[in-house]
Protein backbone atom coordinates (compact mmCIF):
# COMPACT_ATOMS: atom_id res chain seq x y z
CA UNK A 1 0.00 0.00 0.00
CA UNK A 2 1.12 3.26 -1.19
CA UNK A 3 1.40 6.07 1.57
CA UNK A 4 0.18 9.36 1.62
CA UNK A 5 2.42 12.57 2.84
CA UNK A 6 1.66 15.95 3.63
CA UNK A 7 -2.74 15.82 4.09
CA UNK A 8 -4.19 17.98 5.55
CA UNK A 9 -7.29 17.40 7.58
CA UNK A 10 -9.41 20.50 7.93
CA UNK A 11 -11.89 20.60 11.41
CA UNK A 12 -15.44 21.16 11.38
CA UNK A 13 -17.45 22.71 13.90
CA UNK A 14 -19.65 19.51 16.29
CA UNK A 15 -23.15 20.40 15.28
CA UNK A 16 -25.29 17.00 16.25
CA UNK A 17 -26.67 16.69 12.68
CA UNK A 18 -22.49 16.58 10.97
CA UNK A 19 -21.51 13.96 13.91
CA UNK A 20 -24.72 11.78 14.14
CA UNK A 21 -23.16 8.82 11.57
CA UNK A 22 -20.25 8.80 14.75
CA UNK A 23 -22.62 9.33 17.60
CA UNK A 24 -23.82 11.95 20.16
CA UNK A 25 -23.21 15.74 20.73
CA UNK A 26 -23.38 16.26 24.71
CA UNK A 27 -24.06 19.94 25.04
CA UNK A 28 -26.93 22.02 27.05
CA UNK A 29 -29.82 23.34 25.60
CA UNK A 30 -29.20 21.27 22.19
CA UNK A 31 -32.24 20.44 19.76
CA UNK A 32 -34.02 18.34 21.68
CA UNK A 33 -33.05 18.34 25.01
CA UNK A 34 -35.82 17.98 27.54
CA UNK A 35 -35.26 20.48 30.41
CA UNK A 36 -36.86 19.61 33.98
CA UNK A 37 -36.70 22.17 37.19
CA UNK A 38 -35.45 19.63 39.76
CA UNK A 39 -34.56 19.88 43.97
CA UNK A 40 -37.21 22.56 44.49
CA UNK A 41 -36.39 24.34 41.53
CA UNK A 42 -32.96 25.17 42.28
CA UNK A 43 -31.66 23.18 39.04
CA UNK A 44 -32.04 22.18 35.51
CA UNK A 45 -31.80 18.99 34.69
CA UNK A 46 -30.78 18.84 30.80
CA UNK A 47 -32.66 15.25 30.34
CA UNK A 48 -31.34 12.03 28.08
CA UNK A 49 -28.22 13.85 26.49
CA UNK A 50 -26.41 11.10 25.71
CA UNK A 51 -27.14 6.70 26.21
CA UNK A 52 -24.19 5.11 27.21
CA UNK A 53 -23.82 1.25 25.93
CA UNK A 54 -21.49 -1.78 27.04
CA UNK A 55 -21.76 -5.39 26.37
CA UNK A 56 -22.06 -8.07 28.83
CA UNK A 57 -19.53 -8.57 30.69
CA UNK A 58 -18.55 -5.18 31.32
CA UNK A 59 -20.41 -1.72 32.98
CA UNK A 60 -19.83 1.96 32.18
CA UNK A 61 -16.98 3.40 33.92
CA UNK A 62 -16.61 7.49 34.86
CA UNK A 63 -13.06 8.41 34.32
CA UNK A 64 -11.25 11.42 34.44
CA UNK A 65 -8.07 12.28 31.88
CA UNK A 66 -5.78 14.76 32.84
CA UNK A 67 -4.95 16.25 29.09
CA UNK A 68 -2.19 17.75 27.99
CA UNK A 69 -2.87 20.81 24.96
CA UNK A 70 -2.28 20.18 21.84
CA UNK A 71 -1.56 22.87 19.29
CA UNK A 72 -3.03 22.81 15.59
CA UNK A 73 -1.67 22.11 13.22
CA UNK A 74 -1.41 18.77 14.67
CA UNK A 75 0.06 15.21 12.85
CA UNK A 76 -2.11 12.42 13.51
CA UNK A 77 -0.75 9.44 15.00
CA UNK A 78 -3.03 6.51 15.17
CA UNK A 79 -6.81 5.59 15.27
CA UNK A 80 -8.69 3.48 17.45
CA UNK A 81 -11.85 2.09 18.24
CA UNK A 82 -13.70 -0.06 20.94
CA UNK A 83 -16.58 -1.97 19.38
CA UNK A 84 -17.93 -3.64 22.70
CA UNK A 85 -19.18 0.04 24.25
CA UNK A 86 -19.61 3.95 23.76
CA UNK A 87 -17.18 6.41 24.65
CA UNK A 88 -18.01 9.59 26.21
CA UNK A 89 -15.78 13.08 26.88
CA UNK A 90 -17.08 16.06 28.41
CA UNK A 91 -14.94 18.95 29.82
CA UNK A 92 -15.05 19.05 33.64
CA UNK A 93 -14.86 21.93 35.42
CA UNK A 94 -13.33 24.33 32.89
CA UNK A 95 -14.07 25.60 29.18
CA UNK A 96 -12.03 22.94 27.14
CA UNK A 97 -11.89 22.44 23.26
CA UNK A 98 -11.77 18.68 22.09
CA UNK A 99 -11.14 18.30 18.00
CA UNK A 100 -12.56 14.70 17.65
CA UNK A 101 -11.08 12.93 14.66
CA UNK A 102 -13.48 9.80 13.13
CA UNK A 103 -13.76 7.23 10.66
CA UNK A 104 -16.84 4.80 10.03
CA UNK A 105 -17.22 1.67 11.86
CA UNK A 106 -17.69 -0.12 9.31
CA UNK A 107 -14.77 -0.05 7.90
CA UNK A 108 -12.43 -2.83 8.38
CA UNK A 109 -8.67 -2.04 10.20
CA UNK A 110 -7.14 -2.91 7.07
CA UNK A 111 -9.11 -0.73 4.21
CA UNK A 112 -9.17 2.36 6.62
CA UNK A 113 -7.06 5.12 4.92
CA UNK A 114 -6.99 9.24 5.13
CA UNK A 115 -10.15 9.39 2.92
CA UNK A 116 -12.35 8.12 6.01
CA UNK A 117 -11.20 10.71 8.01
CA UNK A 118 -13.72 13.55 9.27
CA UNK A 119 -12.85 16.16 11.96
CA UNK A 120 -14.64 17.94 14.23
CA UNK A 121 -14.40 20.62 17.19
CA UNK A 122 -16.15 21.33 20.33
CA UNK A 123 -17.24 24.84 21.01
CA UNK A 124 -15.77 24.66 24.91
CA UNK A 125 -18.65 23.69 26.53
CA UNK A 126 -19.66 20.82 24.05
CA UNK A 127 -18.87 16.69 24.76
CA UNK A 128 -19.74 13.74 22.62
CA UNK A 129 -20.22 10.68 22.72
CA UNK A 130 -18.78 7.67 20.57
CA UNK A 131 -20.69 5.11 19.05
CA UNK A 132 -19.72 1.43 19.42
CA UNK A 133 -16.95 0.82 16.60
CA UNK A 134 -15.98 4.21 15.41
CA UNK A 135 -12.50 4.73 14.93
CA UNK A 136 -10.88 8.06 16.15
CA UNK A 137 -7.83 9.56 17.02
CA UNK A 138 -7.06 9.94 21.33
CA UNK A 139 -7.66 12.67 22.72
CA UNK A 140 -7.12 15.90 20.94
CA UNK A 141 -7.52 18.65 23.88
CA UNK A 142 -6.87 21.88 22.70
CA UNK A 143 -6.26 23.31 26.17
CA UNK A 144 -4.42 21.75 28.97
CA UNK A 145 -7.48 19.99 31.52
CA UNK A 146 -9.71 17.24 32.73
CA UNK A 147 -12.20 15.67 31.05
CA UNK A 148 -14.83 13.32 32.59
CA UNK A 149 -14.67 9.93 29.85
CA UNK A 150 -17.22 7.66 30.25
CA UNK A 151 -17.02 4.06 28.52
CA UNK A 152 -16.67 0.41 29.11
CA UNK A 153 -14.69 -1.47 32.08
CA UNK A 154 -14.34 -5.35 30.93
CA UNK A 155 -11.72 -7.91 31.82
CA UNK A 156 -11.04 -8.17 28.42
CA UNK A 157 -9.45 -5.32 26.30
CA UNK A 158 -11.42 -3.96 23.49
CA UNK A 159 -9.60 -1.89 21.88
CA UNK A 160 -8.40 -1.98 17.78
CA UNK A 161 -5.45 0.28 16.92
CA UNK A 162 -4.28 1.07 13.50
CA UNK A 163 -1.01 3.46 13.40
CA UNK A 164 -1.34 5.90 10.74
CA UNK A 165 2.05 7.92 11.15
CA UNK A 166 2.98 7.01 8.04
CA UNK A 167 0.19 8.56 6.22
CA UNK A 168 1.24 12.17 7.00
CA UNK A 169 -1.79 13.84 7.74
CA UNK A 170 -2.25 16.96 9.78
CA UNK A 171 -5.02 17.89 11.60
CA UNK A 172 -5.59 21.77 10.77
CA UNK A 173 -7.55 24.08 12.01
Amino acid sequence: MSMSVGLELPVQPLTAEAFAPYGQVIALGGSGTRQIAINDGRCMRHHDLARPFAAEPGSIAFSLFDADATALPARLTLMERHRLGTQSFAPFGAALQLVAVVADASIAPAALGPQHLRAFVTDGRQGLQLHPGVWHHPLLSLQAGPWLVADRIAPEVDCDVVRIDAWGVDCVG
